[in-house]
């Protein structure tokens, strides 16, 4: 309704599509004028307000108005009837419900029900003192905090919100003006709130869904600085009574300057979140708040109620469809005009002013530099809120990590959470130990490899571009009860290479995969055991389209040994583990299942499709883990099967001290204790004499370690993973082939490429041990469950000893033989002809075959041995006789000492089986 002293006419209202009509009476003109360029601190007398309403958004999607809706254009007689009928039914409609609502609130107010609601609204609100507002309102920027276990800080995160703190008496008339004009046409008179906007912003809601809102600039302060979004009574009437609190504290000067100082303005050339009219200013046309002329000031003015829909830029500092901004640019300058802050001719002139060629060009972004460290605990924290997220959202992480546009959603959405949202991040890791483990990390760093440089031309622009590619490394240090990561290196030169070498980058596993996904899962279904003998022999595996698979082991080397699996996986020789693994296969054992339990992604690092592949067992992969992955998974021996997830992000508190996340994980039993003992004990044997030997002769750190290492294909990826019963250290070497395929090269001076690793890991070890030293828990060890036993088996069958039959023959094989573990529930297996695992027939029948021929070339030896003995003693019985003429002879009954045995009973070596065999005769 129009105020008192206001004049209503059909040119000064707005038409039904929104456009309005204007009218200024002489004599306004040259005040206008006047005033335009200072600032407002006093009431003015103002142009009657539309009663129509106008779209809450426009979208940039939506379609434009063809012609300029706030041309002076003049309406046709006809039009102008139907023009002043729709008025005129619009008008006396909004005295109606105006009439209504107040009559229902002075009834409720009578009543004293319209008080008790908002009280009881307000109820569990503390209101804050006027230092804690102060705080709030002027907080330019909610700044997220990274820190070390102990609670010092790491940093502060790097927010992408360029903002600038600006004085009131530094920004321009037009802006203040304009803002007023457009926001808060009462802001000089109301105590914070309009009870008359307020209503009719409810009322818009009711009639029409959608209204322009009721909120003064003073409350949209609030909301914005102390209150959420959330759309709700009792947080409208929160934030009446807050609106209230900060006009009693604050003058209106400093809240229009906390509110020019805070608000969001969209993006700048750069690409880059803007914030406050300072950096608005710059960021868009270049100038400081106090030099834009009239348009400018007017397009800044319109940014606030949608940045993002009105802002010339995208996130690229690209400029965008602008429409929508120059929309919301004529809108506030019909509101300036119909003000009085610019006069007609002003207007007139503004609304056909080229806006678009005030904005500044498409600049490139400046780029982030921090630390290795920052970047993993920025991008760990953005993880868990994305988590936290997708899961509010009612969605799994397997539904969105599955889509890329969904995921790429929640990361950006969750990482501008940690950008502005004022959190608190609480890493794991412990600053002593991560600053030693970067010192060694430099100082040894040299001696892992070459160093290339080249010239990468690419094929489609050829464009060249100078590279330089040293051997990276990556190394995560985890405490295994609790799965706490300790420090990590991800790198040696940031500032040259910026990739995360322990939490992101993917590789092969090499064959630190089979303890994981081939050993571990046959022992845990009985498949073997410790001492099953495989053999370590040609494998050729043949696909449908007729090309073929011939894995051999380091050095494309095939022994044709039958061994223990114990000694395979010491020696991790690549055939045997084939063997083991295609009998997986073949029973159905689900390996991915095993892997999930450790902690790994089926997405990410190894999926289904890979398990189902026989190059799985030796690494073959798509994409791989991660440091961290592959060694957190490797400490679930070391916590006696079961699987502690390790975790870098202990908690994450919001601003204002609320627990958000906090890391919390069950252990999950992956291997039974049987199994997992037996595995420790090979790994124990990995350490001490298989391939990673080189690491224990180097390392001084004393305890119970097992470990294992892995070469992947071309000896692209080197891998050491090591673990007392507290502590696991997991490290990887070697190229990131950017431009170039490079490898780890045997001939480039640094030695074979296990060796120069496990020196490597066992010099940074060493360093750490001197610095820290409880962390290793020398003094524990792995112990052993009741429910595995010691057995004394036939070293080369890893049998008990004793008899069997080979195609009709009987034969009984005792020695030498061995001590090995057994589960109580599985234990040694007795001798039969089918012992070898995973076998072919001609393999077994070559076993027996040599067992046999050595027992028969043994037997021809005593046999031919016995003839000699025999004939030396008939020599020497004959020179007796001669020295002896009565011709005395032994004692009667007295048997040759020397005599041949009957055959069948002589005790043989089986030749290359090193047995000891009775050939019986054929029996059953």
């Amino acid at each position: 309704m129009p105020q008192s002293g206001e004049t209503f006419s059909e040119e000064n209202a707005n038409t039904e599509a929104g456009t309005p009509l204007l009218g200024a009476s002489p004599g306004q003109t040259n005040e206008a004028e006047q005033l335009h360029g200072q600032k407002r601190r006093s009431k003015k007398q103002i142009l009657p307000k539309s009663l129509f309403f106008r779209r809450k958004k426009p979208k940039r999607d939506q379609a434009q108005q063809a012609n300029n809706p706030y041309a002076l254009d003049e309406l046709e007689p006809k039009e102008k009837v139907i023009f002043g009928i729709n008025v005129s039914m619009n008008v006396i409609g909004r005295f109606i419900l105006y009439g209504l609502l107040l009559l229902i609130l002075l009834g409720g107010i009578a009543g004293g029900a319209g008080i008790g609601y908002f009280a009881y609204l307000v109820s569990n609100t503390e209101p804050p003192s006027q230092a804690e507002m102060a705080a709030q309102i002027n907080r330019l920027e909610q700044q997220s905090t990274l820190y070390y276990a102990s609670g010092e800080p790491i940093a502060n995160v790097q927010s992408d919100v360029v903002r600038s703190v600006t004085e009131l008496d530094e920004i321009s008339g037009y802006i203040i003006d304009g803002l007023i004009a457009t926001e808060d046409e009462y802001f000089y008179e109301h105590p914070g709130v309009v009870p008359k906007a307020i209503i009719r912003a409810a009322l818009e809601n009711i009639l029409k869904g959608s209204g322009t809102g009721g909120s003064t600039l003073t409350q949209q302060l609030v909301k914005q600085q102390m209150l959420t979004n959330e759309v709700t009574f009792d947080r409208k009437a929160n934030e009446i009574l807050l609106a209230l609190r900060l006009e009693n504290y604050f003058s209106k000067d400093e809240i229009l300057t906390a509110y020019l100082n805070v608000s969001p303005f969209g993006r700048n050339n750069r690409g880059e979140n803007i914030a406050g009219i300072q950096a608005a200013s710059v960021g868009i046309f270049g100038k400081q708040p106090d030099e834009v002329n009239l348009n400018q000031a007017a397009f800044l003015v319109g940014l606030p109620q949608d940045p993002y829909i009105y802002t010339p830029y995208d996130q690229n500092g690209e400029i965008v469809d602008i429409e929508a901004g120059i929309e919301r640019m004529k809108e506030v300058l019909y509101r300036m005009y119909r003000n009085q802050v610019i006069s007609r001719d002003e207007y007139e002139q503004a609304i056909q002013y080229d806006i678009a060629a005030d904005f500044l060009p498409s600049e490139p972004p400046q780029e982030e530099r921090q630390s290795y460290l920052y970047q993993a605990v920025m991008n760990g924290a953005i993880e868990q809120l994305m988590h936290l997220n997708i899961r509010d959202d009612g969605y799994t992480l397997e539904q969105v990590y599955q889509d890329d546009a969904w995921y790429n959603d929640y990361y950006f959405e969750a990482a501008e959470q940690l950008r502005t949202g004022g959190y608190r991040v609480y890493s794991t890791i412990d600053q002593a130990i991560y600053d030693q483990l970067q010192v060694s990390a430099q100082a040894y760093n040299d001696e892992l490899g070459v160093t290339y440089d080249g010239v990468y031309t690419d094929p489609e622009t050829g464009e060249e571009t100078y590279y330089v590619e040293s051997v990276q490394t990556g190394m995560v240090v985890i405490d295994n009860p609790t799965g706490r990561v300790l420090g990590f290196v991800a790198g040696t030169d940031y500032e040259n290479n910026q990739i995360d070498h322990a939490f992101q980058m993917r590789r092969s596993p090499g064959s630190t995969i089979k303890p994981m996904a081939v050993y571990g899962p046959a022992i845990e279904h009985n498949l073997i055991s410790p001492a099953t003998i495989i053999p370590d022999t040609a494998f050729v595996q043949e696909y449908e389209d007729g090309s073929t698979w011939a894995p051999t082991n380091y050095g494309n080397a095939v022994s044709g040994e039958f061994m223990s699996a114990r000694r395979a996986l010491l020696r991790s020789d690549n055939l045997p583990a084939v063997r083991v693994y295609e009998e997986l296969l073949e029973q159905g054992v689900p390996v991915i299942d095993y892997l999930e339990k450790m902690g790994f992604n089926p997405v990410d690092s190894y999926t289904e499709e890979d398990t189902q592949n026989l190059a799985f067992s030796l690494g073959g992969v798509t994409t791989g883990p991660t440091v961290f992955e592959e060694t957190r998974g490797f400490t679930t021996f070391a916590n006696g099967g079961q699987y502690i997830d390790g975790y870098y992000i202990d908690r994450i508190e919001d601003a204002f001290g609320n627990v958000v996340y906090q890391h919390q994980a069950e252990p999950v039993r992956v291997f039974a204790e049987d199994t997992n003992y037996l595995m420790v004990d090979m790994l124990r044997d990995t350490m001490t004499e298989g391939t990673g030997r080189t690491a224990n002769e180097y390392m001084n750190v004393p305890g119970d370690w097992i470990a294992k290492t892995g070469i992947s294909e071309n000896s692209k990826d080197i891998w050491v993973i090591a673990s007392t019963p507290q502590i696991t250290i997991g490290s990887w070497i070697g190229y990131d082939s950017r431009y170039h395929d490079y490898t780890i090269d045997v001939n480039d001076g640094f030695g074979l490429e296990s060796v120069r690793s496990q020196i490597y890991w066992s010099r940074i070890v060493n360093d750490l041990y001197e610095k820290q030293p409880e962390i290793f828990g020398t003094e524990r060890r792995f112990e052993q469950p009741a429910s595995v036993q010691r057995q004394t088996i036939l070293e080369q069958t890893g049998t008990l000893p004793g008899r069997t039959t080979v195609n009709g023959q009987a034969i009984e094989l005792t020695g030498p033989t061995r001590e090995d573990l057994f589960k109580v529930s599985n234990p040694a297996p007795p001798l039969t002809e089918n012992f070898l695992f995973n076998a072919t027939p001609e393999e077994v029948a070559s076993f027996w075959n040599s067992v046999i021929a050595s027992q028969q070339s043994r037997q021809r030896q005593r046999n031919n041995s016995n003839n000699q003995q025999n004939s030396n003693e008939d020599e020497n019985e004959d020179e007796a006789n001669n020295d002896n003429p009565d011709g005395d002879t032994n004692e009667p009954g007295e048997q040759n000492p020397a005599g041949p045995m009957p055959e069948g009973n002589t005790n043989q070596e089986a030749g290359a089986a090193g047995l000891n065999s009775v050939v019986a005769s054929p029996g059953p």
